[in-house]
């Protein structure tokens, strides 16, 4: 795709647009929907789309700089210029709005705000109770600031304005009701709060997005092998190595991008075999339902891992 905009959005923080290079009509995305942007220097790195923002031939992220990060956003915010081609995937979407009638509370710290910006006015427009909390340093900090004020359904905690009523994260989970669905998209210290607060809300009613692990990714303790379903190829994983690695020095052609088990790239059916599941994306309840693990970062129970590859 072609980068054709580059917009201050709030204060290190940019809205890049990009459109297709040959005109086609893009798929329509979802509230939560992410994509990857495979960079130039060789990073690969996952971002919110802003739904409201994209149609037929647009797709628009937000991107915030990030000093202490891996460098991503430092060449997106330096180096990206207007015209340039950058390789982009499919959208995926693994942080949806559930369906239902129940009441949403969406809980958004820093640039956390671009998934649940779009889910709010997803729910708006389809008439579902909504509040939004919003949690940055200052109006300059917030994106969307000038759309966020003034709303009924949002409630904004600036931890830098003198005097400011900030409520604290806690006191806003705890006032949501027993079936309020709660969504959370921020630091990982805001989610680790609210997953300790998990036991009084009900975890099947979290649900969250993080930019980092969760967790260490998980080389394997004993060697197992792992037979790929498709060719019936069997491939030896040793001890301290990872699934997805050992198939890449194979030279088997998998997806795969953030290799910390976050962007739920790496998918892949468990045709046999019992995984350890380490990812952050989904719950190990909902693998087994699914039959699925990432193999960026999770390992096996068992000795032999037959895979739908």
């Amino acid at each position: 795709m072609r980068l054709t905009g580059m917009q201050y959005g709030a204060q290190d923080i940019v809205l890049f647009e990009l459109q297709p290079k040959s005109g086609e009509i893009l798929p329509p995305v979802t509230a939560g929907a992410h994509l990857d942007l495979f960079l130039p220097t060789g990073l690969t790195r996952q971002y919110s789309l802003l739904t409201t923002l994209c149609d037929g031939q647009r797709y628009v992220v937000g991107v915030k700089r990030d000093e202490l990060g891996r460098g991503g956003s430092r060449w997106l915010h330096d180096s990206a210029r207007i015209g340039q081609m950058l390789e982009v995937s499919a959208p995926r979407n693994l942080f949806g709005i559930e369906p239902g009638d129940e009441p949403v509370l969406l809980l958004a710290g820093g640039i956390g705000i671009t998934p649940l910006y779009s889910m709010l006015k997803s729910l708006q427009d389809s008439g579902r109770q909504v509040h939004l909390h919003y949690w940055c340093r200052s109006p300059d900090h917030a994106l969307f600031v000038k759309e966020l004020e003034g709303c009924a359904d949002v409630t904004l905690h600036y931890s830098e304005i003198p005097g400011a009523a900030v409520l604290a994260f806690s006191e806003v989970v705890n006032r949501a009701g027993p079936t309020t669905q709660i969504y959370c998209c921020g630091p990982q210290r805001m989610i680790s709060e609210l997953e300790a607060l998990s036991p009084m809300c009900g975890a099947q009613r979290i649900h969250v997005e993080r930019f980092q692990a969760e967790q260490p990714v998980a080389t394997s303790r004993e060697a197992f092998t792992v037979v790929l379903a498709r060719s019936g190829r069997e491939v030896e994983v040793p001890a301290g190595e990872t699934i997805l690695q050992v198939l890449l020095d194979a030279g088997e052609d998998v997806m795969y991008s953030c290799e910390q088990g976050i962007c739920g790239a790496c998918e892949v059916k468990v045709v046999d075999g019992t995984p350890i599941h380490c990812d952050s994306v989904l719950p190990a309840d909902e693998h087994t339902r699914r039959r699925t693990m990432m193999i960026c970062c999770s390992s096996s129970a068992s000795n032999r891992l037959v895979l739908d590859i």
